[in-house]
């Protein structure tokens, strides 16, 4: 996923909505990074796929807790793919080249990163640090597609390119050192509060988000949240939690999903809300569904677990009036399903230890096992108390 060097080597939540941003503004995101914000005008018109593909992973919250990757001073600064643990994320799908659209990669121009295969551009894309012509299209080949540019904050996309880089995790160099996250991407909308500065702009949207939260007005709690996260505001445990449930309080489930998402990024079991946001988040996880815009197919995080089929619970008989056949048939029945939910758990359990999942991956697949051992539990005592009662009947 990475552009080429010219000639000597080779090689973006707030808001997290879908529709929800007026057309006059859908086409500036900001980026809130540990080394300050960044906000990116996108070329909707001239590079659609791309442009929608991007606002997809934004929308839902993907590039929270990314990382900038690969840094090379005076060429790129490149991030979307990888956690802070350089774990691959998993992106959804591709989208079609777009690179001959009258844009080149110049000093301060977002474009697509990709692979060899033209068309192979997913979630990770990168700033020219200066014109780097060589990305470009020719005549004979397509280049890398521009579909933004930096239209705030290019002095952050500067300080970035100067940190020290090296080799870490899987990759032989180009990691910097410290690893700069992003922390949310989110749409611009017209700020409020234009008078303060950023850290007081922040303390009154707090204030403001409180407010419209008691009231229960959830609509106004959406907006100063819009507002709070397009100043870069911290998004501790509790604000997520108050997110998503403004957010499902206006039926906006991909807001609440992604708000989850993160939260389960940042928190842990020993939070008080931990549980509960847990529970809320596996009743509004969607399935996969397909993009229409950029035919994308979106996995959610049932997909890891597609191979590991749990057994059908059996129903339990009614032993008031069950003959002996039946007590029988029901215990072999039983039986059947415990032997079969161990081999679903031990499935489960290979996933789990898979290390590159990332934390709300690991706590769905956990809850998962520990809904296959309350079934189990549920079955065999739903079974014994049948049992009893059959003995009491003789």
């Amino acid at each position: 996923m990475y552009p080429s060097m010219p000639a000597t080597r080779t090689y973006v939540a707030a808001f997290l909505t879908l529709g929800w941003i007026a057309p006059a503004t859908a086409t500036d995101v900001v980026l809130c990074t540990d080394a300050g914000r960044v906000v990116i005008e996108l070329f909707d018109d001239d590079a659609p796929a791309h442009v929608a593909n991007f606002l997809d992973y934004t929308d839902r919250g993907f590039y929270g807790g990314t990382v900038f990757h690969r840094v090379i001073e005076g060429f790129v600064v490149q991030g979307g793919g990888f956690d802070d643990e350089l774990r691959a994320k998993r992106p959804s799908g591709t989208v079609p080249n777009e690179s001959r659209n009258g844009h080149d990669n110049d000093r301060g121009t977002v474009a697509a990163a990709r692979t060899t295969d033209p068309d192979s551009a997913s979630s990770q894309f990168f700033v020219n640090l200066t014109d780097n012509p060589a990305l470009d299209a020719t005549r004979r080949e397509p280049g890398y597609t521009v579909f933004g540019r930096v239209a705030e904050g290019m002095e952050v996309i500067d300080e970035i390119s100067t940190i020290p880089t090296g080799a870490r995790g899987g990759f032989t160099g180009d990691v910097p050192d410290p690893l700069i996250a992003i922390n949310s991407v989110s749409r611009l909308v017209d700020a409020f509060y234009n008078d303060l500065s950023y850290p007081e702009r922040r303390a009154v949207l707090q204030e403001q988000i409180a407010t419209a939260v008691a009231a229960e007005d959830f609509p106004a709690a959406f907006n100063w949240l819009r507002q709070y996260r397009n100043a870069c505001g911290t998004m501790d445990a509790d604000l997520l939690i108050t997110e998503s449930r403004v957010a499902v309080g206006i039926d906006n489930e991909n807001a609440a999903v992604a708000a989850l998402e993160q939260y389960l990024r940042v928190a842990d079991d020993s939070h008080p809300g931990f549980g509960a946001a847990l529970d809320s988040y596996l009743k509004l996880v969607p399935e996969p569904v397909a993009n229409e815009t950029t035919q994308i197919t979106m996995p959610s995080v049932t997909d890891l677990v597609n191979h590991c089929v749990p057994p059908e619970v059996p129903a339990i008989v009614d032993a008031r009036s069950a003959t002996m056949d039946e007590m029988i048939d029901n215990q072999t029945a039983v039986r059947t399903f415990m032997a079969a939910s161990e081999e679903h758990l031990e499935c489960l359990a290979v996933v789990i230890d898979s290390p590159d999942l990332a934390r709300e991956e690991q706590a769905y697949l956990t809850s998962a096992h520990n809904r296959v051992v309350d079934a189990m539990e549920a079955v065999a005592g739903d079974f014994n108390d049948q049992v009893r009662l059959f003995r009491d009947r003789e």
